[in-house]
């Protein structure tokens, strides 16, 4: 398996396949965006030809309470498209590099949701602890390809950190 910086043809590939689901490709677009703008990475996992996981990697924190207290490098939106087989766990580690080793942060962090147990579990066992502050709140919307919002999202979270 391999972690790549994602690249315009990984990205033009990645919105091809979604033909017919507007709100995905507008995401993708989205994660490319912030990539181009230099406040973050758009992480894609390769095995054998074909894309298994992806994530955003980004400079800063998102949530203002985390960014005040802990200013750490964030991963957000981590996908594994198979479970069980160290996707999830490679991605991470390649954050991580990333954020310690580039970018010279002192901490990573990542928002899991209230019901999402078994990434809580990989996340402890990779190190990750809670957040001494309060729980946040993802926001975010699903949005049309014409950038039209088709819904939002409110979503409550546990804050992970871990220390370098």
């Amino acid at each position: 398996m391999v972690i790549e910086l994602a690249t315009r043809a990984d990205i033009d590939r990645m919105i091809g396949a979604r033909d017919g689901e507007p709100a995905r490709q507008h995401h993708i677009r989205a994660r490319w965006e912030v990539q181009q703008s230099g406040e973050g990475v758009y992480l894609i996992a390769w095995r054998d030809g074909e894309i298994v996981g992806q994530t955003m990697l980004l400079r800063r924190s998102k949530y203002d309470e985390v960014h005040a207290d802990a200013d750490p490098a964030e991963i957000n939106a981590l996908h594994a498209y198979v479970r069980r087989q160290g996707i999830g766990t490679a991605i991470i580690r390649a954050a991580e590099e990333i954020a310690a080793g580039e970018w010279h942060r002192s901490a990573i962090g990542l928002a899991v949701g209230l019901d999402n147990d078994r990434a809580r579990a990989l996340y402890g066992r990779l190190g990750y602890e809670p957040w001494s502050g309060p729980r946040v709140v993802d926001h975010w919307t699903e949005q049309a390809a014409d950038g039209t919002v088709v819904r939002t999202h409110s979503d409550s979270c546990q804050y992970l950190l871990k220390k370098f």
